[in-house]
């Protein structure tokens, strides 16, 4: 049995707690609100106002604060108020604890505004007095509307949950897993990753690809309406037949625009008919225009790639001053990544290694199911990566 405080208890932290308590962990419930505390007593949870963590043993503390959009932005003043918090708290505290962001936030938050706020607040620093991780919430509820539309109750579509769980120290990382693991039901997902930024970020992407999937329908739902034509027939027809519907792992790795004769004609052609029908598409012309865009990247960067296999002649100096100067140049690194340097932490029990590089990607993503890592070829545009850059927030909201 593992000691969890929960810190912010609205939505998120009360579904945390509360799964865990049903886990058999002793929970504890931090809120300032004085009607929420009450409400959680009057269940016969242990909850508080304030956050202590005087005598108490090594724990996990969650922090579950709210993000709101403050015209149009993410508000983290809640988040900021939550870190320093915990940060007052590990002052006081005998041993040291770990905590675990919990809160929908941009990529980069744990990492650069919760860990220096703790920092400060606390007079430790991560690594010597705490841990830290980043774990978002994924809410398993499902759509009452596509539920009633399929003749079925809501619980009977909720899709397994998916668990993230990301931090620099791997040692964190386990021992979150170790205490998450319990919550992953038979056939559901616990990946593990190298950074909290990617867990942050795999929230907001699992978000953001729902949206888009709804309004792109909904973009369709208006053409069908205006020729008379049943959307959904006309959507589950692709459900059962589009690659992108059926197979996981089309077109998620980025970093090249679509190709082919297809989906080039057929997205421009259509683009051109809705307009002629006077019906406007926003999201299918940004999909043309972000396409486009990395299609003048390809050709830019195969110019390039042809430029330098013509010769060095293109890049001669004009003058020995100049050669001189580019002699005193370091020659530019260009070796790949060394094996195994991929973000992501490595299943304890992996599946088994292949003599050959697995030329299929479902066999590289792992076993489906279960504890997973997942990255694409070390070969692929989103390899290379640049030293991430620290996230600044421009405002707190305050």
């Amino acid at each position: 049995m593992s000691r969890i405080f929960i810190v912010g208890s609205g939505t998120v932290g009360a579904a945390t707690g509360r799964a865990l308590g049903h886990a058999g962990h002793r929970v504890t419930f931090v809120d300032i609100d004085p009607r929420r505390v009450a409400v959680l007593v009057n269940e016969g949870l242990d909850a508080r106002r304030e956050l202590d963590l005087a005598g108490e043993p090594e724990a996990f503390i969650f922090l579950c604060t709210p993000t709101r959009l403050v015209e149009g932005r993410h508000h983290l003043a809640d988040v900021a108020a939550g870190a320093e918090l915990i940060g007052r708290a590990l002052a006081r505290a005998d041993c040291p604890h770990i905590v675990v962001v919990r809160s929908t936030v941009p990529p980069g938050t744990t990492r650069d505004l919760v860990r220096p706020l703790v920092e400060l607040h606390s007079g430790r620093r991560e690594g010597d007095g705490f841990g830290i991780a980043a774990s978002p919430h994924f809410d398993s509820r499902g759509s009452r509307g596509s539920a009633a539309r399929a003749g079925r109750h809501a619980v009977e579509t909720v899709r397994l949950p998916l668990t993230v769980i990301g931090s620099d120290d791997e040692r964190i990382t386990l021992a979150v897993r170790d205490l998450l693991t319990a919550l992953v039901p038979p056939g559901g997902q616990l990946r593990l990753l190298g950074d909290p930024a990617e867990a942050e970020m795999v929230k907001c992407a699992h978000s953001l690809f729902n949206a888009t999937k709804i309004s792109f329908w909904n973009e369709l739902w208006r053409v069908c309406d205006r020729l008379g034509l049943d959307p959904d027939e006309v959507a589950g027809a692709v459900a059962t037949s589009a690659e992108g519907s059926l197979n996981p792992e089309y077109g998620i790795w980025g970093g090249a625009p679509y190709g082919g004769n297809q989906l080039p004609s057929d997205t421009r052609g259509f683009l051109s008919f809705a307009e002629e029908i006077g019906l406007p598409m926003p999201l299918l012309g940004a999909v043309v225009g972000v396409n486009s865009g990395f299609e003048q990247r390809l050709e830019a960067e195969m110019e390039a790639l042809s430029m330098l296999a013509a010769g060095p002649h293109y890049y001669a100096p004009e003058n020995d001053d100049e050669a001189e100067d580019s002699e005193d140049e370091e020659p530019y690194d260009a070796a790949p990544e060394e094996a195994g340097s991929s973000s992501s932490i490595i299943d304890e029990n992996p599946p088994p290694t292949h003599e050959t590089e697995p030329t299929d990607r479902t066999e590289r993503a792992g076993r489906v199911g279960g504890e997973v890592r997942t990255d694409p070829p070390s070969t692929h545009p989103s390899r290379r990566r640049a030293q991430r850059r620290t996230w600044i927030p421009r405002q707190l909201g305050r």
